[in-house]
């Protein structure tokens, strides 16, 4: 009995330890803009081993208005720019950038110069 009970458990330390762990994919995160209109998005996916993919969109904005964006990777500012919304109400960033050891921590916002619209979110990738 006491056979037939290692024989199982070694069975399944075996067979978990063979089972290969799917990688997340992406990782998303949503939310509504404070002090005026707007959603935001912000998405992280690993394009390489050494390389993540990061879009930040703001959508539903007024058309034509400055926005000033910022996005850092755990703490380290990867991009500051400052972007005009499109028709249609959206601002969007779209880049890569190193795969930092460990989890990273991306975190991104939105300022809307005109009316101080604050868009932000992050993520743990």
């Amino acid at each position: 009995m006491i056979r037939a009970v290692t024989i199982a458990v070694s069975l399944c330390l075996v067979v978990g330890v063979a089972t290969p762990v799917a990688a997340r994919d992406d990782v998303r995160r949503r939310g509504s803009c404070s002090g005026g209109p707007g959603e935001w998005m912000l998405r992280v996916q690993r394009e390489s081993r050494t390389k993540l993919r990061i879009r930040f969109e703001i959508d539903d904005v007024p058309t034509g208005q400055r926005w000033q964006l910022f996005l850092s990777n755990n703490g380290t500012r990867v991009y500051s720019r400052t972007k005009v919304s499109r028709r249609g109400g959206e601002v969007r960033v779209r880049i890569a950038t190193r795969n930092r050891p460990g989890r990273d921590r991306i975190a991104a916002s939105g300022v809307n110069t005109k009316t101080g619209t604050t868009c932000e979110g992050s993520v743990r990738y």
